[in-house]
């Protein structure tokens, strides 16, 4: 399987990715969402993982043009954000 990691926290990308590569996971790690939706456009995953505070391009228009282009695989949401309107809009999006 394939899994696409779009967080700009160094620590924490490389935990994800680094747990999912001990998984047998093949796993590309970026930092921002420009990078990412190059990224998803490139590439075929089974599954994205999207920070939705990045720099360039925020997590929820990524989604969003995630969608819009047919990506249909599961994207699960990190967010440090609190608000329940955060979690709502990132389901809207696509998530």
């Amino acid at each position: 399987m394939r899994l696409l990691v779009v967080e700009d926290e160094p620590a924490i990308r490389e935990q994800i990715t680094t747990f999912f590569l001990t998984q047998k996971f093949v796993v590309d790690g970026v930092a921002d969402g420009n990078e990412g939706h190059y990224y998803a456009s490139e590439y075929d995953y089974d599954l994205a993982i999207i920070d939705l505070g990045l720099p360039g391009m925020d997590g929820i228009t990524l989604i969003k043009k995630l969608r819009e282009s047919g990506k249909t695989y599961p994207i699960l949401v990190l967010t440090a954000r609190g608000d329940w309107q955060d979690k709502v809009a990132g389901l809207e999006s696509g998530a």
